[in-house]
């Protein structure tokens, strides 16, 4: 399905990231996975180190067909009261920013081949009630989520689509400062028994991705096993 399609994931050395990696390797994609370290490192905060990751993927292949956006910060949960701006401008940074300059710089290749695909990771936090405590990093998906929209809406006409995967929480390395106890709340408080995993957003992104979702722009699909309905 995605044979020498050329994917860049941004975060894509983390938990959802490398997941993703994986299902679209599978189907025989051609992907880079933006880390920290690795071959298409960058510090996506530094507008230099962006444009340099995007020219050298660029250069190698002549074009992007997919930007998958799966960079995120920790999640630290703690009051409004006990967080300041820099906290807030680090998710944004990180989340936002990346976005912003990773499609402005691509942008151009796909409106000349005439399609390309989008998909920003978020969470199930902007349907809803968000929890307490952690305003930051609701914030910056809520931005991320309005630029999806706003995007979806200025590229349709460039056969561009633009989309959000929001899954709900889910056991890893960013999300290792919950505390335990919450995963039992949320097995009880999900339909289908179990917490979400990376595979489940991972092939929510290869369905997006695909030719099947050609005429699917500008959504933010929940995966959560219903304990979240939009």
């Amino acid at each position: 399905m995605f044979k020498d399609k050329i994917i860049l994931i941004l975060g894509g050395t983390g938990s959802i990231g490398s997941s993703i990696a994986e299902a679209f390797n599978d189907e025989g994609a051609i992907v880079c996975c933006h880390g920290q370290t690795g071959g298409y490192s960058a510090d996506l905060r530094n507008s230099t180190e962006t444009t340099q990751l995007i020219e050298k993927i660029i250069g190698k292949y002549g074009f992007i067909d997919v930007i998958v956006n799966s960079v995120s910060n920790l999640a630290n949960i703690a009051s409004f009261e006990k967080k300041d701006w820099a906290d807030f401008i680090g998710h944004l940074e990180i989340q936002l920013k990346s976005c912003v300059e990773t499609t402005k710089l691509v942008l151009p290749y796909m409106k000349k081949r005439g399609n390309g695909k989008i998909i920003n990771i978020l969470s199930s936090y902007t349907i809803g009630s968000p929890p307490s405590s952690l305003s930051d990093y609701v914030t910056a998906k809520y931005a991320l989520l309005g630029l999806t929209k706003a995007l979806a809406k200025e590229l349709g006409r460039f056969n561009i689509n633009v989309n959000a995967v929001s899954p709900s929480f889910i056991k890893n390395s960013f999300t290792k400062n919950i505390p335990e106890k919450l995963d039992e709340i949320l097995i009880l408080q999900t339909p289908m028994g179990r917490l979400t995993t990376e595979k489940d957003v991972a092939n929510t992104v290869l369905f997006l991705a695909s030719e099947k979702a050609n005429f699917i722009s500008g959504e933010n699909i929940v995966v959560s096993g219903g304990s979240v309905m939009n």
